[in-house]
C-alpha cells in the first residue's frame, strides 16, 4: 500500500500538472467506482494530502482518492492512447489525463462537502508530531508499539515500510509494550520520523513492488532501508542478523540484537 512518502509525491507532482485547470471529462472503466457529472468543468483550486489520502479540491466540492492496496496514478499526455490495463477511472484535462490503475480494485474515489471535510482534522506527520499528545496515548497500553504506530488516529500516513525503519533507527523492539516506552524513546521515534519520512519524500518513495511515481517512475527510498526487506542480511549498526516476524498480521523486519 502506497505510505505517506508515496501519496505526499503523489500530491507534490498533481499540483504541477493539474492545479489551475479545468476537468473536461471523467471516464469509469469499473463498475464498483461511483461516477460524479458534477465535477465535470469545474477548476482545480488545491490538491493536499490527509495520511494516505489525497483531496483535490474544486472549490466547493472536494474529491477524495485513497489507493488502497495496489493502485496508483498515472499520468497521460497523449490523449488519444488507450488507457492501460486494470485502469479504473480517468480524470481529463487539457493538458492530458490522470488515470487510476489498480489490479485489485480496492481504490475510492469520492465526491465530498468541502465544508465537512475541512471540519475532520488530521495531523500531518511532515509538519511535526504532537510529542506530549503521543505519550498520553501510550500511557498505560500493552499494546506493541509498532501496532500504535500503525493506528491510523495516532500516526494519519504510517505504514510498514516506514513503522519498521523508524523503530531500527530508534532502537526499539516493535513488540515492546507501548506503555513501557519512554518519554526519552519517544522523543528519539518523533525525531527518528521526521528524519525517514522527509528522506523518503525526497526520494519521491520507496519502489519494492509496483509503486511508480506519477510519471511511471521509480522512487529511490528502497536503497536506503536497514531492515525492511532485509531478512537474514546483517544488521548495519550491531552485525547482528536481521529477522522477519508477523505482527499483528504484517510481515515486521527487526534485528533482536539492538532493538531492545
Amino acid at each position: 500500500m502506497p505510505e505517506l512518502p508515496e501519496v505526499e509525491t503523489l500530491c507534490r507532482q498533481l499540483r504541477q500538472v493539474i492545479l489551475g485547470n479545468q476537468i473536461r471529462d471523467v471516464t469509469i472503466y469499473d463498475a464498483k467506482i461511483a461516477y460524479f457529472p458534477e465535477m465535470i468543468d469545474r477548476t482545480i483550486k488545491d490538491v493536499r494530502r490527509r495520511g494516505k489520502g489525497l483531496e483535490i479540491d474544486l472549490g466547493g466540492p472536494v474529491v477524495h482518492l485513497h489507493l488502497r492496496m495496489s493502485g496508483r496514478l498515472f499520468w497521460q499526455q497523449d490523449h488519444v492512447l488507450p488507457p492501460p490495463p486494470h485502469t479504473r477511472y480517468s480524470i481529463e484535462f487539457a493538458p492530458g489525463r490522470m488515470l487510476c490503475i489498480d489490479p485489485r480494485r480496492f481504490a475510492t474515489l469520492d465526491l465530498r462537502d468541502g465544508y465537512e471535510a475541512e471540519k475532520t482534522f488530521v495531523p500531518d506527520l511532515l509538519a511535526g508530531i504532537d510529542l506530549d499528545a503521543v505519550c498520553l496515548q501510550a500511557k498505560g497500553r500493552r499494546l506493541p508499539i509498532k501496532a500504535l504506530l500503525l493506528d491510523q488516529r495516532v500516526m494519519p500516513g504510517m505504514g510498514n515500510i516506514y513503522a519498521c525503519e523508524i523503530l531500527f533507527e530508534s532502537s526499539i523492539n516493535p513488540w515492546r509494550p507501548t506503555g513501557d516506552v519512554t518519554p526519552a524513546e519517544w522523543r528519539k521515534i518523533v525525531t527518528a520520523t521526521a528524519d525517514i519520512l522527509k528522506t523518503a519524500v525526497t526520494c519521491r518513495g520507496t519502489s519494492i513492488s509496483d509503486w511508480r511515481d506519477l510519471f511511471s517512475a521509480k522512487g529511490e527510498y528502497q536503497h536506503q532501508l536497514k531492515v525492511y526487506g532485509q531478512e537474514g542480511k546483517t544488521c548495519p549498526r550491531c552485525h547482528g542478523q536481521i529477522e522477519r516476524r508477523k505482527l499483528s498480521g504484517r510481515g515486521t523486519y527487526y534485528c533482536p540484537s539492538c532493538q531492545k
